[in-house]
């Protein structure tokens, strides 16, 4: 944690593109991931925009159309963080059997595992931070992991997204 952190104070007065490369960086890091994103929550929490994909994420995507802006109630499962308000793990992702698994489109990264989390500021969902594909399964430590830096990484990029 404390290297993810430095990292962060490093590029607190950079742009929000180096702000974002160091948070994606540094989550999947965090909880040894190959890939990662974050997204955005509009005011009124029910619309996220994506701002930022690993580049692991990126260059394993080969869908044509990326959507950048999304409904919460289109979105599949990732979007469970913010109906629940709370992290969310799952850990065998074809073998999930929940209304809110959806699949994903042709051309999406193939996802075995799933962590996501919402990041709160004053009771309200500002963010949402996952993470995908971890070679063991997700435990509450990297919950507890991504939720700390998280709140951490929302100080220094609420002003510049």
């Amino acid at each position: 944690m404390q290297q993810a952190l430095a990292q962060l104070a490093t590029v607190k007065n950079g742009t929000s593109k180096q702000i974002l490369d160091v948070v994606n960086n540094q989550t999947t890091r965090l909880t040894q991931s190959p890939i990662g994103y974050l997204a955005v929550m509009d005011d009124t929490e029910q619309e996220l925009t994506m701002v930022g994909w690993s580049n692991a994420a990126m260059a394993n995507c080969k869908m044509i159309d990326k959507p950048i802006v999304y409904a919460l109630k289109d979105t599949g499962m990732w979007g469970d963080a913010v109906r629940e308000r709370k992290a969310c793990i799952t850990n065998d992702y074809k073998g999930l059997v929940k209304p809110t698994k959806k699949g994903y489109p042709a051309g999406h990264v193939d996802i075995k595992k799933h962590l996501n989390i919402p990041v709160f500021e004053g009771g309200k969902i500002v963010a949402v931070a996952g993470v995908g594909n971890k070679a063991t399964d997700y435990t509450q430590a990297d919950v507890n992991a991504l939720t700390q830096f998280m709140n951490e990484a929302w100080k220094v990029m609420k002003e510049k997204i």
